[in-house]
């Protein structure tokens, strides 16, 4: 059995070979694949490499985020949903209790002066006024308590904000800013949970010969060009419309409430701007040679989950690039 330290040296051969720096997700991925417990990502990574594929930086992110951040993240997620909940209900019944307390030192006196104005008996009395003193020290007590609350909650508070953006950046591309295809998988599926009867559209869309552009100019423009897309893409779309970076050059647009003539004039839409834009490299003012983007679209029907969709979506890209790139064609 190997060790842990055989499994590092296999994983820094492993990365070297295939020209990748040894940063943390590029490791990850590449320990989990030479341990070979996960099956899923064995399999991704053992059919392209028999492919003769390139084993490059956008591989392994798509890795990363299809088969190693998955399961982390909905633990981590339940997580914050479970802490949040119990900080709340303990907040909430630490008020009740201190809200009981005040309430009856108020009855009690209430019920002193009562018997002030009535005259009952002394003995009477002075159980009234011993019990009126325990309330008074329960209740300094609560507000000590009520005071220490205060300052848990305002922690809490800033814990919960913790989470949120811990929660964000594990759903977020980095390059982009769009949803990362994790993120995508987890907000898509809640909007079809939640929008059954409503209709929707697929657009899936994938720069045209992107690797010349990075053969060309380099990665850097490579990420130049993506980031663009990207911006194009969260400019032009709806408000309300769900946009992910679904793996290097690919994006996915969900478009809730269209129809499939307003998602195709949509796409049309950004098909034209990409075909316009023209992009000059900043450090010596190079022109970057002029790219398209083709599309898929594919609208919803009442059976569709989303992966049935985005396989009609998809068969519609690849019609797309079989019919000559830079076009929209509907699923």
């Amino acid at each position: 059995m190997m060790s842990d330290s055989d499994y590092g040296r296999r994983t820094l051969d492993f990365l070297e070979t295939h020209a990748l720096s040894a940063e943390p997700i590029h490791y990850w991925v590449v320990h989990e694949f030479l341990q070979g417990r996960n099956e899923e990502l064995v399999r991704a990574v053992d059919d392209r490499i028999n492919m003769g594929k390139p084993f490059d930086a956008y591989f392994v992110l798509d890795m990363y985020e299809r088969f190693v951040a998955g399961a982390a993240f909905r633990q981590f997620r339940g997580m914050g949903d479970d802490m949040e909940k119990l900080l709340g209900g303990l907040i909430e019944n630490l008020r009740a209790a201190d809200r009981s307390a005040s309430g009856f030192q108020d009855s009690l006196n209430a019920n002193i002066a009562r018997l002030e104005r009535d005259n009952d008996p002394t003995g009477l009395k002075a159980v009234a006024q011993n019990l009126l003193k325990a309330a008074v020290a329960a209740n300094a007590n609560n507000e000590a308590l009520q005071r220490n609350l205060e300052t848990t909650e305002q922690e809490a508070q800033q814990l919960r904000s913790e989470l949120e953006k811990q929660r964000r950046e594990s759903i977020t591309d980095a390059l982009t800013g769009l949803l990362n295809r994790r993120g995508m998988e987890v907000e898509m599926t809640h909007v079809f949970n939640t929008t059954q009867e409503v209709p929707a559209a697929l657009l899936v869309l994938d720069i045209d010969h992107f690797k010349n552009i990075n053969d060309t100019y380099g990665h850097a423009v490579g990420d130049v060009v993506i980031r663009r897309v990207a911006e194009m893409l969260s400019g032009m779309v709806p408000s309300d419309a769900v946009s992910a970076r679904f793996g290097g050059e690919e994006f996915v647009v969900l478009l809730p409430g269209a129809s499939p003539h307003q998602a195709h004039l949509i796409g049309e839409k950004i098909r034209e701007s990409i075909e316009k834009l023209r992009l000059v490299r900043r450090h010596d003012k190079l022109a970057i040679s002029a790219f398209t983007i083709s599309i898929g679209v594919a609208a919803r029907s009442v059976s569709d989950t989303f992966d049935h969709l985005f396989e009609r979506a998809d068969k519609a890209l690849y019609d797309a690039k079989t019919g000559g790139r830079n076009r929209v064609v509907m699923a």
